[in-house]
């Protein structure tokens, strides 16, 4: 019997094996651990599927905050802060300080707006 496959899609997992149990029983594994079942369980040819949110990835706890014409980027490490912020350059926001530890924890970047703020 072939194991389970876990394989990241964006900030998703997608679980896939030849054996329903085994591909239900790490879906359940991820929940306990905090991450949320996306979708049921499907057959997709000769293997079962199944889309979890990764439990370890913490891009949600990212926050941007609007400060006049520019932008705050907080989060809980340096690389979800980066990782927003590298989004935000790619929409058209210029970087005016990079990803720096704040005082009581934390990370915080700070970018110059861009017109289109509807994706924040």
């Amino acid at each position: 019997m072939e194991p389970v496959k876990t394989v990241r899609m964006g900030t998703n997992l997608v679980i896939t094996g030849t054996d329903k149990a085994a591909v239900e029983a790490a879906a359940q594994a991820l929940a306990a651990k905090g991450g949320k079942i996306l979708s049921k369980v499907e057959s997709m040819g000769t293997k079962w599927v199944v889309t979890c949110e990764d439990p370890d990835d913490r891009s949600k706890e990212c926050q941007v905050v609007k400060l006049g014409l520019q932008v705050m980027i907080k989060g809980p490490t340096q690389l979800v802060v980066r990782n927003k912020v590298q989004e935000l350059i790619r929409d058209g926001a210029k970087l005016i300080s990079a990803p720096s530890e704040a005082t009581g924890g934390g990370w915080v970047a700070v970018c110059d707006e861009v017109e289109q703020m509807h994706k924040w």
